[in-house]
């Protein structure tokens, strides 16, 4: 059971709905009344859509995948699900040093010892600014670590290797994020799994999946919007180089009915 005693697949999924909820069909408000419910769902509806005047965004350098996001890149302060195989760890790396042409320090928390710092210095990542912690192998460990590294203002950006978390944990790292305008990457790994696209951060802003493409000379890489809050699923193939990314010519974006299928169950 939930609020007021409504089962839980009833209540309102945004805060919209919630108001609505409460009020009822707007024709028994009177008018009064009726314009200020009005005005709030205005507001709230601001607060809900990403993109909005007023709402940091770290663009990807990428015109072509900045102009499909709201507001023309990832929403700052937000929590963003990256998966994939190696290539969403450079992609992590890319977004990572996006973050920091802002002065200030950069956090990797790794559950492993092995992360090699020289690879991801060559997508950009100043080896001064990046403070990696490692080992932290216990989820609980990891988790409190995320959290706090996200209340810190002093930091341009966060990443960090979880593989689930439950709609608990998510929510104390969105408002963690929230409080301090600092992005947050969760990056996990489906190398070894049999299960790659199952939601693994409820509460996530976005969702992405980035995948090597295979038998190519330079690093190209698929990668898919899977969820988008106030935006839609596309996919696309760029390559990586000495001189940046870009979306390869060929592969122009395109819906992804995979993706689709994954955000209408994810919400």
């Amino acid at each position: 059971m939930g609020w007021f005693g409504c089962a839980e697949q009833e209540l309102p999924l945004t805060l919209t709905a919630f108001v609505r909820y409460l009020v009822g069909p707007m024709s028994h408000v009177p008018k009064t009344k009726r314009r200020a419910l009005e005005a709030l769902r205005r507001e709230i509806r601001r607060i809900e859509i990403p993109g909005e005047a007023g709402v940091a965004c770290l663009s990807l350098g990428i015109p072509e995948i900045d102009g499909a996001l709201p507001g023309g890149g990832l929403r700052a302060g937000c929590v963003h699900e990256i998966g994939g195989d190696e290539a969403a760890t450079g992609f992590c790396a890319v977004l990572l040093a996006r973050a920091g042409r802002a002065p200030g320090p950069l956090m990797w928390l790794a559950r492993g010892d092995d992360l090699y710092l020289p690879g991801l210095v060559r997508y950009g990542i100043e080896p001064g600014r990046l403070l990696v912690a490692s080992g932290l192998r216990r989820r609980t460990d990891m988790l409190w670590a995320m959290e706090e590294a996200l209340r810190c203002r002093a930091l341009r950006g966060v990443v960090a290797e979880v593989d689930t978390l439950d709609r608990a944990a998510s929510r104390r790292l969105m408002l963690a994020a929230e409080s301090s305008g600092v992005p947050g990457l969760v990056l996990w790994s489906e190398v070894g799994r049999g299960e790659t696209r199952r939601v693994r951060v409820p509460t996530a802003d976005s969702r992405w999946r980035v995948t090597t493409v295979p038998g190519a000379g330079t690093a190209r890489w698929r990668v898919e919007v899977l969820h988008c809050r106030g935006g839609r699923p596309w996919c696309w193939v760029v390559g990586w180089d000495d001189d940046g990314w870009r979306v390869l010519p060929f592969a122009a974006p395109v819906p992804s009915a995979a993706a689709r299928d994954l955000s209408r169950r994810a919400g």
